[in-house]
């Protein structure tokens, strides 16, 4: 997972598509894009963010930033709901917006008293997506909302829960 920034170009309604590809040219002349989909520009900073805002007043195009979240490719994604909280660029990534969503991590307890899968199948049922890493934790995306709810989940079944990517970080 890479925390990343985007900001939406905010096109007036006449805007034509060469436009579009004018002003996104310009921009990649200014700075680095690590990809974008459709207006939704994604650079690695705050520095970029600021020369994108500054090219982009030259033209009258407001700009919406935000925080988001690019995962890796062994992301296993719910379809029926991810993309109310992500996209999937033109790069074929799949990035997630830090302020509808979180990432959660839940594992099993060292003393072995936990009950991983019961907790994980309870869990999975609010995931946006999920991974599962190597040493075994399970990494879920889910509505910021509902992070208590995951916390709770853990706690009924005596596994480790922590809260691992939030617009916070």
């Amino acid at each position: 997972m890479k925390t990343v920034y985007g900001l939406d170009l905010l096109l007036p309604g006449n805007t034509l598509q060469e436009d579009l590809a004018r002003i996104i040219g310009w921009i990649a002349d200014a700075v680095t894009l690590i990809d974008r989909h459709q207006t939704m520009l994604f650079v690695n900073g705050p520095e970029d963010c600021e020369a994108i805002e500054r090219v982009a007043a030259m033209y009258d195009v407001d700009c919406e930033r935000g925080i988001w979240l690019r995962l890796e490719d062994g992301w296993q994604t719910n379809e029926r709901v991810f993309s109310d909280y992500g996209l999937t660029s033109h790069g074929h990534h799949r990035f997630l917006d830090l302020r509808l969503a979180a990432i959660v991590s839940l594992a099993a307890a060292e003393d072995g008293s936990s009950e991983l899968g019961p907790a994980l199948e309870q869990a999975g049922e609010h995931a946006i997506a999920v991974n599962k890493q190597d040493d075994g934790r399970r990494l879920l995306a889910v509505d910021r909302h509902l992070i208590e709810l995951l916390a709770g989940i853990a706690r009924a079944y005596r596994c480790s829960f922590a809260l691992a990517a939030t617009t916070a970080d």
